[in-house]
């Protein structure tokens, strides 16, 4: 009876020592390409993003994913989408040619998916040729080609034995990529035939008929869904915005006042905040109406740490001082040299590469002939990327600026004067007052004419 009893007890010490095995949480992401020549790609998924590098030596790339969410994603190869479905713990393999990207092998628990997918991408140029053709017809024949292109989608995805929990998915996000569609259909028509005053006739679907506003699972799972529910919103807001009332403010509100569900509310929130609180005429209002209609404590952080920033340059707060710039007539210019003559400082930040930079020139140029010898001088800083010196010469000598001409050396994401504005978009117009003072950090550009004009008038310019 002892032994018998030493035994157990030894059989429990065994069993209770035995390490346990650890529950996987990743999946490996990997992959062999021939003829790629880059050194990295890019995962992207709904707010997820991740550099991927790829070995060139031996073609290949292989990553550990921690994703939150089963469901889309895109492999950008040097600017080429593969779209694939990936979920948490399956791993998910791909051998193909980048010469060739519609022959692709698929490994993995969702290789059956994946090999969907790609068929689906097929589809479109199929039947729809490309956008500009497809958003071109008639309306008749766009809704025909809508309908075709969607039921022949639909039947290839149940035609797949799929998993219904996919399929289910994936029907609707066929639904919403159609309907987004029509939603632009109107707009997009009248682009592409010169014909501005073109609108659908009385017949014609109304996409938002049972539009849901507030669907955190359509929002995470379609790209379609997200990018109609947004370009809605800010159709309301446009409509909803008065004169001279501040239009990202009415944003917020009216993503407050028409979503209701967390995480899509939260997103909209947040990915409207951080572009335009730098652009906000009232910076406090804003801040505190973010604040109040947010419950991600994450994006509350982020946005808290742009407004303290954005205090800081803020009307009535001294500007921020850039040292040494590239003068174009030659040598090296401060902001204290600009500030010795004692006069307002208009102050354009652009780069060689912005196209709506280079559409304010001539205007800028009117702009300084206009009021030469007058208590104002005209600044524009170039914010191009290091080693463009040569660029920047050619550009001001080809579209004939004029005014101080300075080079900042290095990207307006880089450059601590540059952020401490917050830039995140070209061209930005910035008043400085005599005493270096910041009049306005989001100044009106040349192209909005009057507003900038009666705002000169008002400091006696």
């Amino acid at each position: 009876m002892k032994k018998l009893v030493l035994l157990a007890l030894i059989g429990v010490t065994i069993i209770s020592c035995k390490k346990e095995e650890p529950v996987k949480d990743y999946l490996i992401l990997s992959g062999k390409i021939d003829n790629y020549k880059k050194s990295n790609l890019t995962l992207n998924g709904f707010n997820f993003e991740k550099k991927i590098n790829f070995d060139k030596s031996t073609s290949s790339f292989t990553d550990t994913l921690r994703i939150e969410r089963d469901g889309y994603y895109t492999l950008i190869f040097n600017k080429k989408p593969v779209n694939v479905y990936l979920t948490k713990t399956d791993d998910t393999g791909m051998v193909f040619d980048f010469k060739n990207l519609k022959i692709i092998n698929f490994e993995g628990a969702n290789k059956e998916i994946n090999n969907y997918l790609l068929e689906k991408q097929k589809i479109w140029p199929e039947i729809l040729v490309s956008a500009n053709k497809y958003f071109a017809l008639e309306e008749e024949e766009f809704l025909n080609k809508t309908e075709e292109y969607k039921e022949a989608v639909t039947e290839l995805s149940i035609s797949k034995q799929l998993p219904a929990e996919f399929i289910t998915q994936e029907v609707k996000n066929i639904d919403y990529e159609c309907l987004r569609n029509i939603y632009n259909y109107q707009d997009y028509h009248a682009t592409l035939t010169g014909n501005k005053d073109f609108k659908v006739s009385e017949d014609f679907p109304d996409p938002l008929e049972n539009f849901n506003y507030s669907s955190d699972s359509d929002y995470v799972n379609s790209y379609f869904y997200r990018a109609m529910l947004e370009a809605e919103l800010k159709r309301i807001a446009t409509l909803n915005n008065k004169e001279g009332e501040d239009y990202y403010l009415t944003y917020l509100e009216t993503v407050q006042t028409e979503v209701t569900d967390t995480i899509a509310k939260n997103d909209l929130l947040y990915s409207s905040a951080q572009n335009s609180i730098t652009y906000a005429s009232d910076l406090k209002e804003f801040y505190k109406k973010f604040m109040a209609y947010s419950t991600n404590e994450t994006h509350k952080k982020e946005i808290t740490k742009d407004y303290n920033l954005l205090k800081t340059t803020a009307k009535g707060q001294p500007a921020p001082k850039f040292k040494d710039y590239v003068n174009y007539d030659g040598g090296t210019t401060s902001m204290d040299d600009l500030l010795k003559d004692g006069k307002y400082l208009y102050i354009d930040v652009w780069a060689t590469w912005c196209g709506y930079c280079k559409r304010e020139i001539p205007l800028l140029k009117m702009l300084e002939q206009e009021y030469h010898g007058k208590n104002i001088e005209f600044v524009s800083i170039n914010v191009d990327d290091k080693g463009k010196e040569e660029k920047w010469k050619e550009t001001i000598q080809d579209r004939e600026m004029t005014g101080i001409q300075l080079m900042a050396g290095d990207s307006h994401l880089n450059l601590e004067w540059a952020q401490n504005f917050l830039i995140k978009g070209l061209p930005r117009f910035i008043i400085i007052d005599p005493e270096g003072k910041i009049v306005s950090p989001n100044a009106p550009a040349p192209s909005q004419g009057e507003k900038l004009i009666n705002l000169f008038n008002e400091l006696g310019i």
